[in-house]
């Protein structure tokens, strides 16, 4: 019993197994099952349903093992022969059914091009680009070479061929072994890395690239290897040439040239020649030396043969001369200046006779009348005639600013210089200026004439400046003409004033002025002479030059001679043409806007501007003020002041009617009715309208009492205390005798004897209105 049971949960489970698709999946499938039955004691039992394992995605290959959807380059799930495949393979790649997977045929080396063709290479790896198969990389040992055909006009083909170590440069002598060429380039000849050259600066030397400076290197100048070598001397490099640096002891530094030089010269380290090298002369190291000067060695002796410009040769030495002035050498070394009786110099080389001693005169002769010349020297002085010697030998004539004669012994003044003038009796020069001078104006000794006034002379003629009082200056002449008063000569010569004026009257000269008397609403201008307008404009509002100003306008005008504003600047308020600043949250009269003036009522109210609002802040006696409002305590009847207009509805505030004042007899004769009259019972006047708020007025409660549609609620019938409420009269108390209604809008009399003490404090519906009725004494606004 045991053992069947056992071989029954087998059947089963081989059976459940065969049904899972996950265990199916995962677990191995010797035998393919075409159909899902039951399997006791080894038979199949019942049908089943039959699957194609071939074909069927959910069932490949054994019934219940489901293809996967997710493949790499591709989706999807298709059975192909009884193995899964991608249904579908991603952009740039093709289903490959042989290896049931998807592949790129642009670099598979497997499927390069098309599926199944798969790219070889000898010695090396393939690869494939674009569909053609090429070579990845080559083996070890060999390298990829190309071949053209035809100079690669018929395309080129690549092989991997084996590395030839003998001049491959990257396996020189072995494989991979590479050769290194320190600052140069070389190749791999027979196995072996050589040097061919070596970068800029550096020069091949045993078979190295090193650091040579071509341009001073003694052992490699110009070129490598090239020595600089000097017989009995030393050599030096520059400029990568060769030439001498010093001679040795005894020997000097010579050069010789080929042809004249025609063919180059040759420097050489020769033997020394005491004889004539002034370096050597008579003797090594005896140097010649020539202060201011230059010279040779001759015969071992140091000559000198020249000398510095200013300097001059006297007994072998350079000496400093000037023979432009040396009068011992003038002109030439040793030639010396003299003359008789007199003192010689030397002037630009050539000697000349400076001065005579005492007694004597420097004179000059000709030869033949100078054709052959002049010769200047010193004779006997006449002192009777001779200006240098008059009177006495050395004394001069000399006259400041002139030029005189001798004259018997005696020096005498003959001519002055430019300038300069002999006054009469006088025997000096005086310097003066005719053009300008007034005492010797155009000549010595004239003066300009003063008799009528201030003058000067210009020019050499004189001319008056200013003339006398009296007299004006005209053409540099004093007339008698008054320039203050003359309207022919109004303030200058020539100046005419104008006959009459345009707006004026006619000319007068005041003060050197012209003028006039201009009418009214002008304004004479001196500085344009003419009769300004002064009534309107604002540049000269009533006078001349008064500018128009008037304090926070933004706009302005001039009316009849009147600066007046006509818009004001913000914060302010136009007033009679004038701009004036109000605080409208506190001034009463001017409340919330320009001329709001608070009016309080009943009559005896007091009350104050707050925040821009009229505000009642004491009432009359027999008044209470209550939440900002005067209520009677007790009274008959209401006493308001009126404020009639002109016309009706259009000009009452906001809240307010219009109401038709008693006995008026027409709109027209309503205008002329003067306002604010007080009235009592009945509204009096014969003027038009008033604006009342019958919502609260006492006499006219709900409506205008004077149509007959509102109430007067003073004349309530036995009231003592009323109000208006909304519209609706109101009592609070009533006379003796009297209580207020229940519904608080009358008074009813009294039938009980006993309730006469709480006629005024019984409170019903008139009690509860008292907190809301507010008489306000609002301002009437017109």
């Amino acid at each position: 019993m045991r053992s069947t049971l056992a071989l029954t949960i087998v059947a089963l489970t081989a059976w459940l197994v065969a049904a899972d698709p996950s265990v199916a999946a995962t677990s191995p499938a010797p035998a393919k099952h075409l159909e899902k039955r039951l399997c006791l004691l080894g038979l199949c039992l019942g049908g089943g349903s039959t699957v194609n394992t071939q074909t069927d995605s959910l069932n490949c290959g054994t019934v219940g093992y489901k293809c996967p959807t997710g493949w790499p380059n591709g989706s999807g799930a298709q059975c192909l022969s009884g193995q899964c495949a991608p249904a579908s393979c991603s952009s740039g790649y093709t289903l490959n059914t042989a290896t049931r997977s998807c592949v790129n045929t642009a670099s598979d080396p497997n499927n390069c091009g098309s599926l199944g063709n798969v790219c070889s290479v000898s010695n090396g790896v393939a690869g494939c680009s674009s569909g053609s198969c090429n070579i990845a990389s080559c083996n070890v040992g060999y390298s990829l070479s190309t071949s053209n055909y035809l100079f690669g006009l018929l395309g080129s083909s690549q092989t991997c061929t084996a590395v030839n170590t003998a001049s491959d440069v990257n396996n020189c002598g072995a494989i991979s072994k590479v050769c290194a060429f320190a600052n140069g380039a070389g190749t791999c000849s027979s196995g072996t890395c050589t040097t061919t050259s070596c970068n800029s600066g550096f020069y091949l030397v045993g078979g190295q690239c090193v650091t040579l400076n071509l341009q001073t290197d003694v052992n490699n100048c110009g070129s490598v290897g090239n020595k600089c070598t000097v017989s009995n001397g030393l050599g030096k490099c520059s400029s990568g040439g060769c030439s001498i640096a010093s001679c040795n002891s005894g020997y000097t530094l010579s050069t010789s040239g080929s042809l004249l030089g025609l063919f180059g010269s040759s420097q050489s380290c020769s033997a020394i020649n005491t004889a004539s090298d002034i370096n050597n002369c008579g003797a090594l190291g005896r140097v010649c030396s020539f202060s201011n000067g230059a010279g040779t060695c001759s015969s071992g002796v140091c000559t000198t043969t020249s000398c510095n410009s200013g300097w001059y040769n006297v007994n072998n030495q350079c000496t400093a001369l000037n023979l432009q002035t040396d009068v011992n050498n003038c002109g030439a070394v040793a030639k010396v200046c003299s003359y008789q009786n007199g003192n010689a110099q030397c002037v630009s080389g050539t000697c000349t006779l400076a001065s005579c001693k005492d007694g004597f005169k420097m004179t000059t002769s000709s030869s033949l009348f100078g054709l052959l010349g002049s010769s200047t020297s010193c004779s006997a002085v006449d002192t009777t005639s001779d200006v240098l010697n008059c009177g006495a030998v050395g004394y001069a004539c000399s006259f400041q600013n002139g030029a005189g004669s001798c004259s018997n012994s005696a020096c005498k003044l003959s001519s002055c210089n430019t300038g300069y003038y002999q006054l009469s009796g006088s025997n000096t020069c005086t310097s003066l200026n005719l053009q300008s001078d007034a005492a010797n104006c155009g000549a010595v000794g004239k003066i300009c004439p003063t008799s009528l006034g201030s003058a000067v002379c210009s020019a050499g003629s004189c001319a008056y400046t200013s003339c006398n009082s009296g007299y004006t200056l005209l053409n540099g002449q004093c007339s008698q003409i008054n320039l203050q008063s003359d309207i022919s000569n109004c303030g200058k010569i020539g100046n005419v004033c104008p006959s009459t004026y345009a707006n004026g009257g006619s000319s007068t000269c005041n003060d050197g002025v012209c003028s006039t008397s201009c009418k009214s609403g002008y304004a004479f201008d001196t500085t344009y002479n003419f009769c300004r307008d002064v009534s309107c404009d604002t540049s000269n509002c009533g006078s001349v030059g008064n500018k128009c100003g008037v304090t926070g306008a933004s706009s302005q005008i001039c009316s009849s001679g009147v600066c007046l504003a006509t818009a004001c600047s913000s914060g302010m308020s136009l007033v009679g043409g004038s701009c004036k600043s109000f605080d409208f949250t506190s001034d009463p009269n001017n409340c919330g806007a320009l001329n709001n003036v608070c009016k309080f009522s009943p009559n005896g109210a007091t009350g104050t501007c707050s925040k821009s609002k009229c505000v009642i802040t004491g009432c009359p006696s027999g008044y209470l003020l209550n939440a900002g409002g005067c209520v009677l305590s007790a009274s008959g009847k209401a006493r308001v002041k009126k404020d009639k207009i002109t016309k009706p509805k259009t000009l009452c505030p906001t809240g307010e009617t219009a109401c038709p004042i008693v006995g008026s007899s027409s709109f027209e004769g309503a205008v002329k009715q003067l306002s604010a009259v007080e009235t009592s019972s009945m509204m009096g006047g014969s003027g038009g309208y008033e604006c009342i708020d019958t919502s609260e007025a006492l006499d006219s409660c709900g409506g205008c009492a004077s149509t007959g549609e509102g109430l007067d609620c003073t004349q309530i019938r036995g009231a003592a205390g009323v109000g208006c409420s909304a519209g609706t009269c109101v009592v609070f108390s009533c006379k003796t005798g009297y209580r207020p209604s229940l519904s608080g809008d009358r008074c009813v009399r009294m039938r009980s004897s006993h309730g006469a003490a709480g006629n005024h404090t019984r409170s019903g519906n008139a009690q509860r209105h008292i907190a809301a009725r507010q008489h306000t004494g609002a301002a009437f606004h017109h």
